[in-house]
């Protein structure tokens, strides 16, 4: 059985760690060596969450050595590495900078690392806006760069949705996926297959909402209720609560942005008995929430253990709602993981 080393890097909560963990196979298995995280509230709950406590960690990526860097500090060796890097000069919510912000510059430290350390395999993912930047270029100035980077390799490129692989939540993201040209031959292998919502472990949001009492400050302000849940004739987008499928997280769900935006969901809903009728509810009067962070956790495909170790730590709800908004989903991370390295290893 062939051991696979891997490097975290911008860690995040741990999605791409909960992913591969999560991976049964009789033909490899993972070894976590290293991770790196800049973010202190991500940090204080990979380390406890993700045995982060007992392997290397770099604080910062620009911290780590390669041949530009040749002072930085070398990382244990690897096999493969991980990167969810940092998506928001690419997104929407970030105005789709690319490379002309400073975030999305933390791209050419990914392949300082692969031209220095040359892994096996990279995993990396990033928001499906990119294919729109500079009308394509962007991306194929990416998928050149990583194909052809330290001793080439074989590239693979995929765009999926959370929703298709087994987590009830509207989220795009694109995945890169390389293996060195040196121990592989290009071939078609294909997208991920999918998952059966219907059969996953939560299959509506409706399935891991909580039914008992939750903290009353997760319910809409009634100064704000107007706000959020009317429509201005400007406004795109419908007022919609109660969604089967959840709209996708985003790291500022903590600011009560409308609902054509967010997750809300009424009483009637949650106390319902069926996961895909959506009731008549009277906005003006009905107690109507966001998702608690428990229930961001399970939409992220995380344990609900985290929801617990972020209390213990002391993290705050904003915080740990930016957390869990710019989290890789976990169940993603295994499918595009499992898929991949099946491929290749037998």
């Amino acid at each position: 059985m062939e051991t696979i080393k891997f490097f975290d890097c911008f860690a995040g909560i741990g999605g791409f760690y909960q992913g591969a963990m999560r991976i049964k196979s009789s033909a490899y298995k993972f070894e976590h060596v290293a991770y790196c995280e800049f973010e202190k509230n991500a940090q204080m709950l990979y380390e406890k969450a993700c045995s982060g406590e007992q392997v290397q960690r770099i604080d910062n990526v620009e911290n780590v050595k390669t041949k530009k860097n040749p002072k930085g500090e070398e990382v244990t060796n690897f096999d493969i590495l991980f990167a969810g890097f940092p998506c928001q000069s690419f997104s929407n919510v970030g105005y789709r900078k690319g490379f002309d912000d400073p975030r999305g510059q933390l791209f050419f430290y990914i392949l300082d690392m692969l031209d220095y350390y040359q892994p096996k395999y990279f995993v990396l993912e990033n928001v499906q806006k990119i294919h729109t930047i500079k009308g394509g270029s962007l991306l194929d100035e990416m998928k050149i760069a990583l194909s052809n980077i330290g001793p080439g390799y074989v590239l693979h490129t995929w765009d999926l949705m959370a929703s298709d692989y087994g987590l009830p939540q509207r989220r795009n993201r694109i995945f890169f996926c390389g293996i060195r040209k040196d121990i592989a031959d290009v071939k078609d292998i294909g997208e991920p297959p999918k998952v059966d919502l219907k059969k996953a472990k939560y299959p509506t949001t409706w399935h891991l909402l909580e039914k008992g009492e939750v903290d009353k400050r997760h319910f809409i302000p009634q100064g704000s209720r107007k706000t959020i849940l009317t429509k201005p004739d400007n406004w795109q987008g419908n007022v919609d609560i109660d969604n089967v499928i959840a709209r996708p997280l985003t790291a500022t769900m903590s600011k009560w942005h409308r609902a054509n935006q967010d997750n809300y969901f009424s009483d009637s809903y949650i106390k319902g008995v069926d996961p895909y009728l959506r009731p008549e509810v009277d906005l003006a009067s009905e107690p109507i929430r966001r998702i608690t962070p428990l229930e961001g956790y399970r939409l992220q495909g995380f344990p609900d253990e985290y929801a617990e170790i972020a209390k213990n730590l002391g993290i705050s709800y904003s915080a740990q709602y930016k957390l869990i908004g710019n989290a890789l989903p976990v169940d993603l991370a295994y499918s595009v993981i499992k898929h991949f390295l099946d491929s290749y290893i037998s």
